[in-house]
């Protein structure tokens, strides 16, 4: 049989289906990567979030309704330790000897990172170093949505019964001042006069400060449904006491 030539109009054909195949291919190993980079962005997360979780429990199995998201992007970084959002929310659960009823921490670069958490009343003061304070042996309690704080306090002739309604304002992270709405003091004659002194007092000297040996900082303390919110930046390693 004779062969016959192939003309030009044969050789572009070839070329053309070659290309062709090659582009499908090209195409196919595009879209399998695309593939496993869009897998690994979702499955590596969780992953990590799941590994994060069963750390915290295993080291607090007290804690309840614990919860862990760690994100980053590309996800490959969190191979390194590195992310973009850490947050871990956590009921019941005693960090440095506070007990929290709830406490949210959330991060961008480990170890610094914010909290907001709930406690009670009486907890609180596990927060507080009242070493320094102007009142003798004060006491924190609710009084409906205010913070009520009472006890003694030496006005210069006199040692007082202090009860004040008011709020919390903390300053420069360590230190809290007491804003008083109410003063009430009893032990002494010319009460009015001695309210008033106690008022100048709470607006020039901190209540409280935080403990030194705490790995927190306070910027918002606030009264709740009968329960105090704290807000502030803290140390995770150390408030968490592990390692990332």
């Amino acid at each position: 049989m004779k062969e016959v030539p192939q003309t030009p109009t044969t050789f572009r054909s070839v070329r053309k289906r070659k290309s062709g195949r090659g582009w499908k291919i090209a195409i196919i190993v595009v879209a399998a990567i695309i593939l496993l980079w869009g897998v690994s962005e979702i499955t590596i997360p969780a992953i990590a979030s799941s590994y994060l979780k069963g750390r915290i429990q295993k080291k607090y199995p007290q804690a309840h309704n614990v919860s862990v998201s760690v994100k980053a992007f590309p996800a490959i970084r969190l191979a390194f330790k590195d992310y973009s959002s850490l947050k871990v929310k956590v009921s019941d659960v005693a960090l440095q000897g506070i007990n929290f009823q709830t406490i949210a921490l959330d991060s961008s670069k480990w170890p610094n990172g914010s909290f907001v958490a709930t406690v009670q009343p009486g907890e609180i003061m596990r927060f507080f170093s009242s070493t320094h304070s102007y009142i003798l042996q004060p006491q924190l309690a609710l009084n409906q949505d205010l913070i009520q704080v009472s006890g003694k306090m030496n006005i210069g002739y006199a040692t007082v019964n202090v009860t004040s309604t008011g709020n919390l304002d903390p300053r420069s992270g360590k230190e809290l001042y007491f804003n008083p709405q109410t003063v009430t003091v009893t032990g002494v004659s010319g009460a009015a006069k001695a309210a008033e002194y106690v008022k100048q007092v709470m607006s020039a000297s901190p209540v409280f400060v935080i403990r030194e040996d705490l790995p927190f900082t306070v910027t918002a303390v606030s009264a709740s449904n009968g329960s105090l919110e704290v807000k502030g930046k803290v140390d995770l390693s150390k408030a968490l006491n592990m390692k990332l």
